[in-house]
């Protein structure tokens, strides 16, 4: 199984053994091992869109809806007694 972001070159396996001192090549956010071929991906960013994300509100009826279902469970963990209740309502 690969680990990490080291990639071998195509056709070959990983070299488990390749201590990489031959140096790297650098060229468009990867790096290459110059003796196994071994890919390093260097340019790094956030995935996202630009500019700052769409704030979601929910209904009123949504948030109340959820307010119920919350106390519902927590109604049903107190009355059947659960470890959850001992630990969240010192019980």
């Amino acid at each position: 199984m690969l680990t990490g972001t080291a990639i071998g070159a195509p056709g070959q396996r990983p070299a488990d053994n390749c201590p990489h001192l031959d140096g790297w090549t650098h060229a468009a956010g990867e790096s290459r091992c110059g003796r196994c071929g071994t890919r390093r991906f260097t340019d790094y960013r956030a995935v996202r869109p630009h500019g700052l994300p769409r704030t979601i509100t929910p209904s009123a009826r949504d948030r109340a809806a959820a307010d119920r279902a919350a106390a519902r469970n927590v109604a049903l963990k107190v009355a059947t007694g659960t470890r959850w209740t001992r630990r969240h309502t010192g019980s």
